[in-house]
């Protein structure tokens, strides 16, 4: 039979080809189980900020229906009817990012929410039972304490999923740790941003373009 002869470089080509063949095939494994998990917080990371988007933007109908009406909007349908803010325009929905459904919009109550940098005393309310009492000191309520925070915190428990009525901001339907802190809030529960938030924002960056350079 004949034979081809092989020579020292051939084999030693051989085998490198070899081993690249091995260490691509691992890379290939080690990016199968990294690259989907990035890619994923990458898209839970932009779902967030969409989410956040329309809540600003939510907030901007609130206030432009309270300039009209000198009031809260009575429910979502009457702010989606009006078609403000613009992204309601069309079939006057639009879905929550985080969960891709237009019904998981949750309204939330002017009552629920609590001025920003206040934070209520352990078991009551800001305003409610605060005071020293001289011949009990153990039962005095501390008063409200002021903390140097930037957005409104709510009560969770006043506003719930069912709500109808006039609302003063929209949260998403959504639980769990958040990737982005939105006014310090951490948790998809604790998200709020209210009609209030805007106005306080659009305050300081006329009070910043009025200052002196």
């Amino acid at each position: 039979m004949f034979r081809i002869p092989i020579s020292d470089d051939d084999a030693q080509a051989g085998y490198t080809l070899a081993a690249l063949i091995v260490i691509l095939t691992i890379i290939a494994v080690i990016v199968s189980f990294t690259v989907p998990p990035q890619w994923s917080l990458i898209m839970r990371r932009e779902r967030e900020k969409q989410t956040i988007f329309l809540m600003k933007q939510f907030a901007r109908g609130i206030m432009a229906w309270e300039q009209k009406h000198q009031g809260a909007p009575p429910n979502l349908e009457m702010l989606q009817k009006a078609r403000n803010p613009r992204f309601l325009r069309g079939d006057g929905k639009w879905a929550m990012p985080l969960t891709g459904r237009a019904e998981d919009w949750i309204m939330v109550p002017p009552q629920a929410v609590l001025p920003a940098g206040v934070v209520p005393p352990p078991g009551g309310q800001p305003g409610v039972g605060i005071g020293r009492n001289p011949a009990n000191p153990a039962t005095s309520t501390a008063p409200p304490t002021v903390t140097p925070q930037t957005g409104s915190k709510f009560d969770p428990a006043a506003s719930p999923k069912d709500y109808v009525g006039p609302f003063v901001a929209v949260r998403p339907n959504a639980t769990g740790p958040s990737l982005i802190a939105l006014n310090g809030a951490e948790d998809y529960s604790q998200w709020i941003y209210t009609v209030q938030d805007l106005k306080n924002e659009i305050m300081a960056r006329q009070t910043a373009m009025s200052m002196p350079k």
